[in-house]
């Protein structure tokens, strides 16, 4: 029983108290945008690139360890170990490159990035439609009056300079929380 309350005890230590913690000092949010070329960018932090290389390597190491050095585990339970962890090394991967496709470019005149899909949209801010922000996505749909989309995540570097000029050039499109879409 006591072994049962001090790891319940120790879960709840990581979760509430680690975890923010690790997620702040690898996302920091007071970074500025930097320009160039006449353009502001938005992208994750390295902390946050950090995380899914070490993530990436963890599971990758982990399938070919078990691998090498199966010990008693069946044969027909291997094989289901090594999916489990080649998924998650896969995943790591599969993340840094929607990381990466997710940039976000923008300046005064217009605002570039990627749909849901990686497909790479502009949007000049006149042509702007609505602003939503999607719960379930905790991110920002940027629609355009033709249908063009632009997913934007408040977890990136610079994101209160582009909500200070977003807010400023298109407040009265910005929607409330949505839960659904």
């Amino acid at each position: 029983m006591p072994a049962d309350f001090l790891s319940t005890a120790g879960t709840v230590l990581v979760v509430s108290v680690v975890t923010p913690m690790i997620m702040k000092a690898i996302a920091p949010k007071d970074i500025k945008s930097i320009e160039k070329d006449g353009y502001f960018s938005l992208n994750y932090s390295k902390g946050y690139y950090a995380a899914m290389y070490v993530t990436m390597i963890f599971f990758a190491g982990l399938a070919v360890f078990a691998y090498f050095n199966p010990g008693k585990t069946k044969p027909e339970t291997m094989v289901w170990l090594l999916t489990v962890f080649a998924f998650f090394s896969g995943l790591g991967l599969f993340t840094l490159i929607i990381m990466k496709r997710g940039m976000v470019t923008y300046n005064q005149e217009e605002v570039i990035g990627s749909d849901s899909f990686g497909k790479r949209n502009r949007i000049k801010w006149q042509n702007l439609d609505t602003v939503d922000y999607i719960a379930w996505a905790q991110g920002f749909k940027l629609k355009s009056k033709t249908g063009e989309v632009i997913w934007v995540s408040p977890s990136m570097q610079g994101f209160a300079d582009f909500y200070n000029l977003l807010v400023d050039k298109a407040q009265d499109k910005i929607q409330g929380n949505e839960s659904e879409n």
